[in-house]
């Protein structure tokens, strides 16, 4: 069995451009629906905890959030945690009334046109 006690659950996020403005704020309330639903999430600063608007891409905002807790890598204790911060991250996103950027016709169409 693994002597692993530790975790890593890292998440890329795409958001729209015109909520740039409000990505502070959700990043924020991310890391805070995280502690309040993952309560084995080390945020003592022995190991990262972060939510950061990290590029710009051309139809997306990313951000990226990773986090680090005391459950072990396998079985169903860590899915049952990714799931918790999954829904989380997904709780703060609707607090804030910001989308995600989903791929939609309009960029799949402009990525054929940029490859061609």
């Amino acid at each position: 069995l693994s002597r692993i006690q530790m975790s890593n659950v890292k998440q890329e996020l795409r958001f729209k451009y015109k909520d740039a403005d409000k990505l502070p704020k959700v990043l924020e309330d991310i890391k805070d629906e995280i502690r309040k639903s993952c309560p084995e999430v080390i945020d003592d600063g022995s190991r990262p905890f972060r939510a950061y608007f990290t590029n710009y891409n051309s139809f997306w905002l990313d951000c990226i959030v990773d986090a680090h807790f005391r459950v072990k890598l396998l079985g169903d204790a860590y899915y049952e945690n990714r799931q918790n911060m999954l829904l989380a991250i997904n709780r703060a996103v609707k607090k804030n009334n910001i989308e995600f950027a989903l791929v939609d016709e309009e960029m799949v169409n402009a990525l054929f046109k940029a490859a061609k």
